[in-house]
């Protein structure tokens, strides 16, 4: 009887030792959001948005850029203070042609990409205090179809997973004039 309750034991630990390998080399079970096709998205009233926020600092030198894309226009906005007040804001011209073109690009980009594990913050405050916080936001009628960030710092912080660097090029590009919007913005 002791056998073969040691042989059954021994067989137990043969079979959860395979279940422990797969499992390490099957990947991580968080959970990820089925990708949103953003592309529908196009002939509708919702904007893509990315924020850049800078160090934490003080009230009077925080700044961020935000750039908010629709079918009719590209928005950009410096705000200063962490209250949100609006430095300086352009807006320019947009169509529904060149609306479906970036739409599509961030889909091929994974800008609809993010890791909704709970352990994941949804809140980036307080993350990379020396360098820069992204928020990737798509929102239809002021509501989140989702909101995704990630840092400078470190790339285990945050729940986005697309192409983050390619991501903001694409929207800087956005706004034909960005460079000289920026001269003296401190992100």
């Amino acid at each position: 009887m002791r056998y073969i309750i040691g042989l059954l034991l021994g067989i137990g630990l043969i079979v959860l030792t395979f279940i422990l390998i797969f499992k390490a080399f099957s990947g991580s079970d968080a959970p990820k959001q089925a990708p949103v096709n953003l592309e529908k998205y196009s002939t509708t009233n919702a904007v893509m948005r990315v924020t850049v926020d800078g160090p934490v600092n003080a009230n009077s030198l925080h700044q961020r850029v935000r750039i908010t894309v629709s079918s009719d226009q590209v928005l950009f906005e410096q705000i200063e203070g962490y209250q949100g007040t609006l430095k300086q804001s352009k807006s320019y011209p947009s169509n529904p042609d060149a609306y479906a073109a970036f739409l599509k690009s961030l889909n091929g980009l994974g800008f609809n990409l993010g890791d909704t594990d709970p352990k994941k913050s949804k809140d980036e405050r307080g993350y990379c205090p020396l360098g820069r916080r992204y928020v990737y936001e798509a929102l239809n009628g002021g509501d989140n179809i989702f909101r995704w960030w990630s840092d400078s710092c470190n790339v285990k912080d945050g729940n986005f997973l697309g192409q983050g660097s390619t991501i903001r090029q694409l929207f800087n590009n956005q706004v034909p004039d960005y460079n000289k919007l920026m001269s003296g913005v401190r992100i």
